[in-house]
């Protein structure tokens, strides 16, 4: 668990990165943040991972004050930056041994842990001995993904982790997000990619000018918001518009009527009504609210 308080980033003297921010990342949880360029998301994730420290407020890890105890805090935080942090020229091997004794395990656990971890990211036993700047990008990105959780730490902190990933790559970045949530973990991750953050995220988050301007769970964005329905009909008649009216605003286009309504109708029980009328039902898809309409609506932009 992640708990912020009022934290603030300021550089220079007017220009703040993060603006009051608190909130609380629980364990067990994927929390998607989103949000234009240079809204903040990598500088909040930067603090949290402690590569930048806050100016004002203060950040627990734990339990352990990031500031006040440092290590311990650190200890329970793993950071995928959005580019590698790793040196360029030393063998990726040697880099894992040497900063897994710092985070607390033995040479041989961290070579064995390192060695368990690239191959279940997917990199071929004869990269191992490379150095980082022989890799292609999608290469170090899986290497940055294993040194991050080397010591198997309960906060991963993951900035833009789709990038330079083919689809293959995309689905294992995914996968390994559910799975570590469902290990108990809080997973925080920033990504310009709303298609796949939706499908792992449990809460997501906008960040406009450094603040938190509004979060809503996948539970309740389901359940609100706008639902488009499509629907073709074989056997139309002057009742069936009525019908459909009653539902939301109704639209037809050749054959289709496009229904949109509210995300709490339920609009389950349509198919049974329009089946029991007698109706020779063709195409019926709805399609539910997504993290893109929450982005995009204006009211979520409001200060």
């Amino acid at each position: 668990m992640i708990e912020v308080n009022n934290i603030s980033k300021v550089y220079g003297k007017s220009m703040e990165g993060i603006n009051k921010i608190s909130y609380t990342f629980e364990g067990g949880q994927v929390y998607g943040l989103v949000g234009p360029n240079g809204a903040g998301k990598t500088t909040l994730i930067r603090m949290l991972s402690g590569s930048h420290s806050q100016s004002y407020g203060s950040i627990s890890i734990d339990n352990y004050d990031i500031i006040k105890e440092r290590e311990k805090a650190l200890m329970q935080v793993g950071w995928m930056p959005d580019t590698s942090i790793l040196n360029g020229y030393w063998r990726i091997i040697d880099q894992f041994e040497y900063f897994g004794v710092l985070r607390g395990l033995t040479d041989v656990e961290a070579r064995n842990k390192g060695i368990e971890l690239l191959k279940q990211f997917g990199i071929d036993q004869k990269l191992w001995n490379k150095t980082m700047r022989k890799l292609s990008l999608g290469q170090r990105r899986r290497v940055s993904l294993a040194f991050a959780v080397l010591n198997d730490p309960q906060n991963i902190l993951m900035d833009e982790p789709y990038n330079g990933f083919d689809p293959d790559g995309i689905r294992m970045i995914s996968e390994f997000i559910i799975k570590e949530k469902n290990r108990g973990k809080t997973v925080i991750v920033s990504s310009h990619i709303l298609k796949e953050l939706e499908s792992v995220a449990d809460t997501v988050i906008l960040i406009e000018k450094g603040r938190i301007v509004d979060s809503i769970s996948k539970e309740i964005l389901e359940k609100s918001g706008t639902l488009k329905v499509t629907l073709e009909i074989g056997n139309p008649d002057d009742m069936l518009g009525e019908m459909l009216q009653s539902m939301g605003d109704v639209r037809k286009i050749g054959n289709r009527y496009e229904i949109t309504c509210n995300a709490g109708e339920k609009i389950e029980d349509l198919n049974s009504s329009l089946v029991k009328r007698g109706y020779k039902v063709i195409l019926f898809k709805s399609e539910k609210p997504t993290v893109e309409d929450f982005y995009f609506s204006k009211e979520k932009h409001e200060s």
